[in-house]
């Protein structure tokens, strides 16, 4: 029963974000003039705070590198230190191309006058999708 009601109370939000997703004005990809900007050091030490304090992170770091670790190839620390720094780069490398793409991406699509919103109703769509999925789906 308890299942049931976080499920459909689940597919309820879903369904209103897609909701609150088709009705809302302007264009993702229009800037809001009126939005506060916020200095650079800021927006990273927030971003390392969010990372750093993140427990999935670190869960996934203790289930992976003892795989990659052998004590008797030398120092444990320093190979931990190495797949860390594989792992940031790995990281930087996925991350910084995602964010070149999107930018990318984005003045295209906000120098062309084809369906401004469209990512708004693709967004929605997504939304409505998930709950339908989620409030028709078994337990199973």
């Amino acid at each position: 029963m308890a299942y049931n009601v976080v499920r459909f109370a689940g597919a309820a939000y879903l369904l209103y974000l897609a909701i609150k997703s088709f009705r809302a004005k302007g264009t993702v990809f229009s800037p809001d003039a009126s939005a506060k900007r916020y200095p650079i050091a800021r927006i990273f030490r927030q971003g390392l705070f969010t990372n750093l304090l993140n427990p999935k992170v670190a869960l996934f770091v203790l289930a992976l590198f003892p795989q990659f670790v052998r004590p008797e190839a030398g120092s444990v620390a320093l190979q931990i230190m190495v797949l860390a720094t594989v792992l940031n780069l790995i990281g930087f490398c996925v991350n910084g191309s995602v964010i070149l793409l999107a930018s990318r991406l984005s003045r295209k699509m906000s120098a062309g006058k084809r369906a401004p919103r469209w990512p708004q109703y693709l967004m929605g769509t997504v939304f409505a999708g998930l709950a339908c999925r989620l409030a028709l789906a078994s337990r199973n």
